[in-house]
């Protein structure tokens, strides 16, 4: 018995040893793994029809922050990746693949096509991080990709780590690709971007793009990116300043959850958008008794009149663009059987959508 167990056990290994030595070879060290990508319009091809043009960033290995930034050109995203391997000493990998830009110039013509591309491929996951670069001329993704940053980690994971913590307690939304999809395909809703721009030493976040089905049309500037955010989703914030009539305020440990009231009357809908807030104050530029609540009910009164008024000011804004990123077609829908899509988008520049946010100070804390 003893020794048909050691027979067994002996196959066994056998076995494994011949499983382990037949398996393909691939190692990490042995591919170019593609962790950031610019899609731009190939301007300088010639061509009668316009190409696009991918820049790829590659880490390389054991390098720290070093890169590999290469080009390519075609009609297909991925005759681009057959044509680029040609200049890689290694095959190219997409399985590693953090973030995503299109230029500017290029999302205004539209991505429907590449954007479809990217959601299609089994190889890129669903969180990787999309966006848009801003800036004009030739070059912009080789620019980027290429250049020189304070960080010790390579271009593609500090574009990721920065949207990573300014979605987390910053004020740009929740995002990935997955989220881009939902948003794009959704009936009744327009998707949105980060919009990302090269410094000299540094990359920063600038604003919002905005689109209509697949075309870029506007953008939330920095300084409304706050209020899109509460207005979006429900929000753990770190920070955000508010002018009111005691002085510059600062709050923080911002809490905020928006809900929406749809009412329907006659086929045509109104809109009522509340947003509960709490927060407590953190800095104010002058003097202020905080001791006294007479002092913190008034500067309360003040945000709360702020955010109001520039709530439907963004709103407005969108609905002359022609853009429904809060997907109130979509929550129209969802009240109406009969909605059609193309009677909604005839009556939403007109729609009423009224805002109203409660701000409740929890803790005015010591400040001056």
């Amino acid at each position: 018995m003893e020794n048909i167990k050691k027979q067994i056990a002996f196959f066994f290994s056998l076995c494994l040893f011949f499983t382990t030595a037949c398996v393909p070879k691939n190692i990490v060290d042995d591919l170019s793994l593609i962790q950031g990508s610019v899609f731009d319009i190939a301007s300088d091809t010639g061509a009668k029809k316009e190409r696009v043009k991918v820049t790829y960033v590659c880490p390389i290995q054991r390098k720290g922050n070093k890169v590999q930034v290469l080009e390519g050109y075609g009609n297909t995203v991925k005759q681009i990746k057959v044509s680029t391997s040609l200049e890689s000493g290694q095959p190219l990998a997409s399985g590693q693949i953090r973030i995503t830009l299109f230029t500017e110039k290029l999302a205004k013509k539209g991505l429907s096509s590449l954007f479809d591309t990217l959601i299609r491929d089994v190889n890129i996951g669903n969180l990787v991080f999309v966006g848009l670069l801003e800036g004009g001329g030739n070059g912009e993704g080789q620019k980027l990709l290429s250049g020189k940053y304070n960080t010790s980690a390579n271009v593609a994971i500090y574009m990721t780590k920065m949207l990573e913590h300014n979605i987390k307690t910053g004020v740009v939304p929740e995002d990935n690709l997955q989220l881009q999809a939902f948003r794009y395909y959704r009936e009744g809703q327009d998707t949105y971007m980060p919009i990302l721009k090269k410094k000299k030493k540094s990359i920063k976040i600038t604003s919002m793009a905005l689109f209509k089905k697949d075309k870029y049309v506007g953008k939330i500037e920095e300084k409304d990116m706050f209020l899109f955010k509460t207005l979006l989703e429900k929000s753990e914030l770190d920070s955000h300043e508010f002018k009111t009539k005691l002085g510059y305020t600062i709050i923080n440990n911002i809490r905020s959850s928006p809900s929406y009231h749809v009412y329907v009357k006659g086929g045509k809908p109104s809109f009522f958008i509340q947003v509960k807030m709490k927060a407590r104050i953190q800095e104010i530029s002058k003097h202020t008794n905080l001791e006294n609540q007479k002092n913190v009910e008034k500067i309360k009164k003040d945000i709360e009149k702020s955010l109001n008024e520039d709530g439907v000011k963004l709103i407005k804004k969108f609905q002359s663009l022609g853009t429904d990123p809060l997907a109130l077609g979509a929550r129209f829908k969802q009240h109406y059987r009969p909605f059609k899509l193309k009677e909604w988008k005839k009556m939403y520049k007109d729609v009423s959508v009224k805002v109203k946010y409660t701000v409740d100070i929890t803790n005015s804390g010591v400040i001056e």
